[in-house]
């Protein structure tokens, strides 16, 4: 069986723990294994949220330093963050939200400036949150990304799309999934 690491990062309130809830859900009616850890400090003051999500084969559920097969940031300051987990051979997808950071005197980098500080890796841009809103829920930028992963072939062989539906239940969210999948590639 295959396996499958990703880590999910961004700030308080994005539906980063609901997200990896998401993946447990759909793999478990897939009859796969999914291993979900969660790891965050100030999450309700737009503190970071990572969550480790592992599929398949696997034994403990956090992701080793460099051995993430997908990062994703649904603030993409947050993939700069905790690159530690990439390699050369990490797919790093990037919602194109960019959050002020609470900290006064911290200086907000551009989508673009996070973009040149990944040259050289494989990135991929997701206007997630104009997706959710197209689908008629601001919040399911979760579901948006997960439909842009799926699409790629991230969960071939381990989660079905049906597996997916169920566990996105509500229709803005399954509308949200399969209008990211979609999405046509857009390598940066």
């Amino acid at each position: 069986m295959a396996r499958l690491n990703i880590l999910i990062a961004g700030i308080g309130g994005q539906g980063i723990i609901t997200m990896g809830k998401i993946i447990a859900e759909a793999g478990s009616y897939s009859n796969t294994k999914v291993l979900v850890a969660e790891t965050h400090g100030l999450a309700q003051r737009g503190g970071g949220v990572n969550i480790h999500v592992r599929i398949g084969e696997v034994n403990s559920p956090l992701i080793p330093l460099g051995k993430a097969d997908y990062l994703v940031g649904l603030e993409a300051t947050e993939v700069l963050r905790n690159l530690s987990y990439a390699s050369k051979s990490t797919n790093i997808i990037i919602n194109s939200y960019v959050v002020r950071p609470v900290l006064p005197k911290v200086r907000i980098l551009s989508l673009n400036e996070i973009l040149q500080r990944l040259r050289g890796l494989k990135v991929y841009v997701v206007n997630a949150n104009e997706i959710a809103i197209k689908a008629g829920n601001p919040k399911a930028l979760n579901a948006a990304i997960l439909g842009f992963m799926f699409g790629l072939g991230a969960f071939e062989g381990l989660i079905s799309e049906d597996s997916f539906v169920k566990a996105l239940k509500y229709e803005s969210n399954i509308k949200a999934f399969k209008l990211g999948q979609s999405m046509k590639v857009f390598i940066k």
